[in-house]
């Protein structure tokens, strides 16, 4: 066995890019990338002003290694020997069409980033730097990655490295010797053991150097807005089957307590349930999942609107797109890049399926702000699951940010007569007193106030919008005269003029801004897309703790495998475009 020498890690410091290549890329005009919005987002980028000449291969190559952050508060490697060193080792000079197609984008990230910054973070794990010598942490957190980003087993992932087609290759990017490669329970053990946490600062670590390099925007780059905006987050969460199948929708913490104390949840429900009087039943219910007991069931009826039925529990789980889901739940932050027509993925919080969507936002909130102070967030957009009040409160009041976010109807909503005693419809458009919807006159940014006018829409409209009984003749209006060319004037800012949250927000709901703005909600749903071709839509091991350790690593892939996408698809394009 051959060991060498790991030097200790330089002294925290800060990662400082002078000038990044990626500062020339810009967002396409308006009109240009409204236009080309019904094309693919591959074939789009290649409009956007400086893509092929930044991300091609023999323009990228000399700034390369692309380097992660170290973080503070993380104890350095100390130095040690090894069985194993990772180092980055430099790419090819150049890179042929064939070249190309033997190189899968695992392949291509392992030239593009060094992870060095990485080997503190996995160290965490070793409970003690005495002992004989261990494989290097780094080579085996990043072998693991390897192994989620090709869906492989850990006996498969022992048996690829030991293989002579792609084998040597992996091991000679991961520093693992050949005569020495790690068993399928070095790996198994290495994954278990290494806390959740590690995988979310690897992925700070990720994030903060991307957003050094400027491959993560800073500011809006939503077309024609002004830089000093801050960025646009796109929330959603995505239900995670547990990798043990249900035996029982109604498994929960008291199934696990001794038989004597256990209350069945399936009996007080009205079904038949289990009395945990078998030897079955010693340990646990012997209808409970034994190695996912945090997993809980849900019914998702393919809706985050709140149901019409005053009971929900007690009304029949059918919809046409409802699904049956026993597992957890996965939340991201994703950062919309319009530059790119793409997303920037940001993990939050996984918890239990059964726990909601928007209780989890805020606490999410807590941690991204605290893990990158420098990400200023100025647009927030979320489907209606997001809609509450403390959440609407505290993007407009903590965030100083838009609010992008569906709202969520209410029977109110459907009654004209309730609509014009409040004075705004299911929109919340403010309505004037017959009636008449107002229009959006502009947001303004410094006030975060919006201003509704009617411009005397009555003049040109005998009949009101909405009123529960149209009236036989136009009312008088004290605002319909020539001094008051813009008619009534509503202003909204936090709340409707009622004091209303729930239907609160920085533009008219139906009109085209909104549209566009809020269109970009899709790629939070790409987000889900990816995690489901990294095979994630059901964890691959068991327990809640392990769940999120490969929701978090499919994240990590997605940030990477992105940058990596990039440089093949403007690497190709470059010789059609010269």
């Amino acid at each position: 066995m051959n060991t060498q020498w790991i030097p200790a890690s330089a002294p925290y410091a800060p990662l400082e890019v002078s000038a990044s290549p990626f500062a020339a890329l810009e967002s396409l005009p308006r009109a240009q990338w409204e236009t080309l919005r019904v094309l693919p987002a591959a074939e789009r980028r290649l409009y956007v002003p400086h893509f092929v000449e930044v991300f091609q291969w023999s323009a990228l190559r000399p700034h390369l290694p692309l380097q992660l952050a170290s973080l503070p508060d993380v104890p350095a490697w100390p130095g040690r020997r090894c069985r194993s060193y990772y180092q980055w080792l430099p790419p090819e000079a150049t890179l042929t069409a064939q070249d190309w197609q033997g190189l899968d984008d695992f392949d291509l990230i392992l030239r593009l980033f060094d992870f060095s910054a990485w080997r503190p973070l996995f160290a965490q794990r070793l409970r003690s730097h005495l002992g004989p010598p261990p494989f290097d942490p780094l080579s085996i957190g990043l072998a693991i990655l390897l192994a989620r980003a090709k869906q492989w087993g850990w006996p498969q992932l022992a048996q690829e490295l030991r293989s002579a087609e792609r084998g040597q290759g992996y091991c000679r990017r991961l520093g693992i010797q050949l005569d020495d490669i790690p068993s399928e329970a070095t790996f198994r053990d290495a994954a278990q053991a290494t806390p959740e946490e590690v995988f979310r600062q690897c992925e700070q670590s990720l994030v903060t150097a991307l957003l050094a390099y400027q491959l993560i925007p800073h500011h809006s780059t939503f077309p024609g807005e002004s830089a000093t905006r801050g960025v646009s987050l796109a929330l959603d969460s995505q239900l995670v089957y547990a990798r043990s199948r249900m035996r029982c929708h109604h498994q929960n913490a008291d199934c696990f307590k001794p038989a004597a104390t256990r209350a069945c949840a399936a009996q007080a429900a009205g079904h038949t349930g289990c009395d945990c009087a078998s030897a079955a039943c010693r340990d646990h219910c012997r209808y409970a999942a034994a190695r996912d007991p945090a997993a809980t069931y849900v019914y998702y009826a393919g809706s985050n609107q709140p149901r019409a039925d005053a009971d929900e529990a007690a009304a029949p789980h059918h919809s046409p797109t409802g699904k049956h889901y026993f597992g957890y739940k996965s939340k991201a932050f994703n950062v919309v890049d319009d530059r790119l027509f793409t997303l920037w993925p940001l993990s939050g919080p996984f918890v239990t399926a059964n726990r909601n969507d928007h209780l989890q936002t805020l606490s999410g909130f807590a941690d991204l702000r605290a893990r990158y102070p420098q990400l200023h967030i100025g647009e927030v957009l979320g489907d209606a699951g997001e809609g509450y009040d403390d959440i609407l409160r505290y993007v407009y009041q903590d965030l100083h940010a838009l609010r992008t976010i569906d709202i969520r109807h209410h029977q109110q909503d459907q009654e004209p007569a309730a609509c014009l005693q409040r004075g705004y419809d299911a929109a919340g458009i403010p309505l004037c007193p017959h009636g008449y919807r107002l229009r959006c006159n502009g947001h303004n940014y410094t006030t975060q106030q919006t201003k509704w006018v009617c411009r005397q829409r009555c003049l040109l409209r005998p009949q009101p919008d909405v009123h529960p009984q149209p009236p036989d003749t136009r009312p008088d209006c004290p605002w319909r005269t020539p001094e008051h060319p813009l008619g009534m004037t509503v202003t909204v800012g936090l709340t409707l003029p009622d004091g209303s949250l729930r239907l609160a927000r920085d533009h008219d709901i139906t009109g085209p801004t909104w549209d566009l703005r809020h269109g970009r909600q899709s790629y939070a749903e790409s987000r889900n897309a990816v995690q489901s071709r990294l095979g994630l839509k059901r964890s691959p091991w068991f327990g809640l703790a392990n769940a999120a350790k490969a929701s978090l690593l499919g994240d990590i892939l997605t940030l990477l495998t992105t940058v990596a996408r990039f440089v093949r698809e403007a690497s190709r394009a470059a010789p059609r475009m010269t």
